[in-house]
């Protein structure tokens, strides 16, 4: 039996993939991040199912989560003080639809967007995740980011 000849990885993907865990390690260390349990043992009544009610929020667009190591992760700027989701979140999501890679979303967030400009200069970008108080703005940077995305 002769064996096939194997191809040689390419390159520009293996850049692209290093690049990706790169800016995913970046987004991670530089956030405060829940996981399921976290998120019930914060609720005033917890469910007995540690995955609720952080599961039955992400699968109703509520809020989004990150896989991390085989663990799903959800980003603390989603929840008020009591750990429920900002209404604003669902709003966000909604307005940039879906995407198959969640890790998009968490860099949407956590990255300064041109479109979310510094309330007190004006021009300096502001991420998402710290405007999240400035709902037109921050829905608007959403709107365009999908546009942009199905241009």
């Amino acid at each position: 039996m002769k064996l096939k000849k194997t191809e040689s990885p390419n390159p520009a993907l293996i850049e692209e993939r290093a690049l990706r865990r790169e800016t995913m390690q970046a987004v991670f260390e530089q956030g405060e991040w829940l996981t399921s349990e976290d998120i019930n043992r914060s609720q005033a009544s917890p469910p007995r199912n540690k995955w609720r009610p952080a599961s039955d929020w992400k699968r109703r667009g509520r809020v989004f989560a990150v896989t991390y190591d085989g663990t799903d992760y959800f980003a603390r700027y989603q929840f008020d003080d009591a750990y429920r989701p900002l209404p604003i979140i669902k709003d966000i999501l909604q307005e940039i639809g879906e995407v198959a890679d969640t890790w998009e979303v968490a860099a949407w967030f956590h990255y300064p967007n041109g479109w979310i400009a510094n309330s007190a200069d004006g021009t300096k970008p502001v991420a998402p995740k710290n405007a999240l108080n400035r709902r037109d703005d921050v829905l608007g940077a959403a709107r365009r980011t999908r546009e942009t995305y199905e241009s």
